[in-house]
């Protein structure tokens, strides 16, 4: 049965009419050009870009202050394209993973200032993590936020820890941009991340960027396990390198290449 246009919510309808018009965009616009190129009148462009910047679809830059599409766009895009295929191309090496190391493997996405999981496969032991799919956790003391937000482009990465707000879930949790820009900067260097009770005391766990096609990080693979398991020498030896060749290998598949590592 065919819509009516009474269905339609017409300022949701300019809203998106916007955003189209930006994505098609190679740089930001200033007001009046998408006043023009919309056809909308200035207050309502103005008011729509307003709601939609409160939500993080829309950026302005502070010097020029034109606008831009924003973070929002790409994790709501990311997340369609990872829960179509990501998941389905990771499960075979998570499940390879969850095998060797008989631990519990996650995969997550990063939404603003948290990462999302959208697959797990949880360790049979007792003993083991609670969460589950669609939780969402703190990028900043998680292993697998900080291993994507350490291959983000720089202004992507500050926008987003403008809007973090560091608490201490532990006392070994990350508690400044300071100090959680340096240990990016590591992790951009070794490709890989770490929590040592950061989130939760006595949990531990190593992650690895999942890069796409565009050479930065769309996705965090980890391995999670208490302490009482294992200690730092075996994560270093046996888990670390695992978890790093299956997330190049999902990369590799995404369509990033050597060249774009190197």
């Amino acid at each position: 049965m065919p819509r009516s246009d009474n269905d339609r919510v017409k300022s949701l309808e300019k809203g998106l009419q916007l955003l189209l018009l930006l994505s098609g965009q190679a740089s930001a616009l200033s007001l009046d050009k998408i006043t023009q190129a919309s056809g909308l009148n200035k207050t309502t462009c103005f008011r729509l870009l307003k709601t939609m910047q409160d939500f993080g679809f829309v950026e302005q830059e502070p010097d020029s202050k034109m606008y831009r599409l924003g973070p929002k766009n790409i994790s709501l895009g990311a997340a369609a394209m990872q829960g179509i295929s990501l998941r389905r191309l990771a499960l075979p090496y998570m499940q390879k993973l969850k095998d060797s190391t008989q631990e519990t493997v996650n995969l997550s996405i990063l939404d603003g200032t948290e990462v999302v999981f959208i697959e797990r496969l949880e360790a049979s032991h007792i003993l083991s993590t609670h969460h589950r799919i669609g939780d969402r956790l703190p990028a900043y003391c998680t292993c697998m936020g900080k291993a994507i937000m350490a291959h983000l482009p720089q202004d992507k990465l500050l926008s987003i820890l403008e809007r973090t707000k560091f608490e201490a879930k532990t006392p070994n949790t990350v508690k400044s941009k300071r100090v959680l820009l340096e240990e990016l900067a590591r992790i951009r260097e070794e490709g890989l991340a770490y929590n040592r009770e950061e989130l939760e005391k006595g949990l531990c766990a190593v992650a690895a960027p999942i890069m796409g096609y565009a050479g930065e990080a769309v996705a965090g693979l980890n391995v999670s396990f208490p302490l009482t398991r294992h200690d730092e020498r075996e994560v270093a030896e046996r888990f670390a390198p695992q978890v790093k060749e299956a997330a190049a290998k999902i990369s590799r598949l995404l369509g990033h290449t050597k060249e774009q590592a190197a």
